[in-house]
């Protein structure tokens, strides 16, 4: 019978000082991929980093795109698709709470592997932890280890309600993809 590897694959420090080829999460010594991004996926992130990004002053927050954030330090860093991290930030990896974390699905995501990614961020403190599916246009908030369908008109942040028509993104998504079939 195989055992599991007693010591890590990589050092904390080697995975932070690193680059990947598709960047890596870290969870307590192993490194552990992501989902491949499609173009629906790919388009949706990009959607949210432009919705977003108009309210950063006012709210104080700055909008990130799968940046290592502190989850344990020295044993775990997520990379969340999209997150509103508060200023001030400082250094390379984000080691604050984020106010709001958007993961957007991938065909090859496990609903073990986002329920474990979903958890760490409650556990830090997250208090929007949201999903959205670029396919089936439906957005999931984890709550209470669940996953519960929503829709949104705004996210309540520490310092204003933030506008976020979850709607409105996945009409704007729709769109795009219908033009990149006609172009």
């Amino acid at each position: 019978m195989a055992t599991a590897p007693t010591t890590p694959l990589v050092s904390v420090d080697e995975y932070l000082n690193t680059s990947y080829e598709q960047d890596m999460e870290f969870v307590d010594g192993m490194l552990v991929e992501k989902g491949m991004p499609t173009i629906p996926h790919n388009l949706l992130e990009r959607l949210l980093l432009f919705w977003f990004a108009p309210f950063e002053q006012q709210f104080r927050y700055i909008t990130l795109h799968e940046v290592r954030t502190q989850v344990i330090e020295g044993a775990r860093y997520r990379l969340p698709d999209i997150m509103l991290a508060p200023l001030p930030l400082r250094g390379r990896i984000c080691d604050v709470v984020p106010w709001a974390v958007i993961e957007v699905v991938s065909p090859d995501d496990t609903i073990g592997k986002t329920r474990a990614r979903f958890l760490d961020y409650t556990r830090l403190g997250v208090p929007h932890v949201l999903q959205m599916d670029p396919e089936e246009y439906v957005i999931h908030r984890f709550e209470g280890g669940s996953m519960i369908q929503t829709s949104f008109a705004s996210l309540e942040l520490p310092t204003g309600s933030v506008p976020f028509d979850s709607e409105e993104l996945f009409r704007l998504l729709r769109a795009q993809l219908a033009e990149l079939e006609r172009a």
